[in-house]
């Protein structure tokens, strides 16, 4: 996202500039405000062009220079005339990832979509404003016809139709032709997870409680030392990403309870810590259970002896779960770990989001109030957690209005008989 940055004119003992490491810029009347902003690309050299300006004596009047420039910028990049599909799209997805305040790895989402997909559909040659709904209908055929999804195909199909909605706030066509496309129906199926014995047998195999002979000894083989980590995803349902970002600083303990405050999301070979992914999971509280509490109590003691056989090589990340030398972890290692632990206990194949649906099932089926459900696994509203399990929905409200039903007296036989005979 671009933003306005401070920066000087002053120049180490080469002779180079500082620029924003100048170390006087810490005194705030030092240097100048400004941006740095992509004005397209060279239609001669095909390389890309930058409009910079650092001439301003405050943030704010930096701030708002930068944002007429924006305004310019795209009054000058797009020739209505000139400009093709292909282009624009390429070119929003730019503007996309300098201003937008999505996430990383939804930008790079969009970036696939744009260039794998909808940029090669459209062609050099189709201009934006010849863009027709024939042309839409063509690139969701294509998709079909190739095999993806319907998911897949909508999630692309929304990349282009939010491309298109700024062309026609930008005046530079007259609507969205992507609108009230028809999309292929996407089946909702039902969530299936593991029993509670399944759920059992998982925890006790990495936990190396299954590798014990008649005696109670242990046989050689031990279980893994991440067991804690999948103990607690089944009896919180917390997200991966929010797994392995969750920091120490955010437990509590004696309280027993934790805050889900930040996420790790990979983004091809890089790992950034953002925000939660919806704003109803962000900073919610997750109570804890005896046995959740239990097991991050004998995780933090595997740590700190960890911590003490790495000495100085040990990294302090403060996270929660982490390798043994205190890095923090990676969630695509956390999700294939899993799926070699469940192959090797031998159990029906499950993926690691599945624990998430495993827990909401485990407490519906407790008899849990849907709402409080929805509240614990950070959903934006209720009815997304009735959608996902009505199944176990209605499970749960059978078991209770039997259970009402359980309370009232035994019916009369001798009653029963009498209207019987009549």
């Amino acid at each position: 996202m671009a933003k306005v940055t401070r920066r000087c004119g002053c120049r180490d003992e080469n002779g180079k500039q500082y620029g924003a490491k100048c170390p006087k810029l810490k005194n705030y009347r030092h240097g100048t405000w400004g941006f740095r902003l992509s004005a397209g690309f060279d239609p001669v050299s095909g390389k890309r062009r930058y409009l910079t300006d650092y001439s301003y004596a405050s943030s704010g009047d930096a701030e708002e220079a930068m944002r007429e420039a924006e305004k310019q910028l795209r009054g000058q990049v797009y020739d209505f005339k000139k400009t093709t599909a292909a282009a624009y799209i390429t070119e929003w997805l730019d503007a996309q990832e300098q201003h937008s305040q999505l996430k990383p790895s939804t930008l790079r989402m969009y970036r696939a979509y744009v260039d794998k997909d909808i940029a090669p559909a459209f062609g050099p040659k189709l201009l934006l404003r010849d863009l027709r709904r024939a042309h839409v209908a063509g690139l969701i055929k294509t998709l079909q016809d190739s095999g993806r999804g319907p998911v897949t195909i909508k999630r692309i199909h929304a990349t282009l139709s939010s491309a298109l909605t700024d062309a026609v706030q930008d005046g530079l066509i007259a609507e969205n032709v992507a609108a009230g496309a028809r999309l292929p129906k996407v089946e909702k199926s039902k969530v299936k997870v593991w029993e509670p014995g399944d759920a059992g047998k998982f925890l006790d195999f990495i936990a190396g409680y299954e590798n014990m002979d008649s005696h109670g000894r242990p046989n050689g083989k031990i279980g893994h030392r991440l067991a804690a980590l999948f103990e607690v995803a089944i009896l919180s349902g917390m997200r991966r990403g929010e797994l392995c970002g969750l920091r120490w600083e955010d437990v509590d303990l004696p309280g027993r309870r934790l805050v889900v405050r930040v996420q790790l999301v990979q983004v091809g070979k890089i790992v950034v810590e953002g925000t939660i992914k919806t704003d109803a999971g962000q900073d919610r509280v997750v109570a804890l259970s005896d046995r959740a509490v239990a097991a991050l109590i004998a995780w933090q003691f595997q740590q700190q002896q960890e911590r003490q056989t790495w000495a100085e090589a040990y990294t302090e990340s403060g996270r929660v779960f982490t390798y043994e030398d205190g890095r923090q972890l990676r969630p695509g290692y956390v999700s294939k770990l899993f799926e070699l632990m469940v192959t090797k206990a031998g159990l029906p194949r499950m993926r690691l989001h599945d624990l998430r649906h495993l827990h909401a099932s485990l407490m519906l089926a407790s008899g849990q109030d849907l709402a409080i459900v929805s509240k614990s696994m950070g959903h934006s509203n209720s009815q997304i957690t009735r959608d996902l399990y009505a199944h176990m929905v209605g499970d749960a409200a059978r078991n209770a209005v039997e259970g009402a039903a359980s309370l009232l007296p035994a019916r009369r036989t001798v009653l029963t008989t009498v209207l019987t005979e009549q």
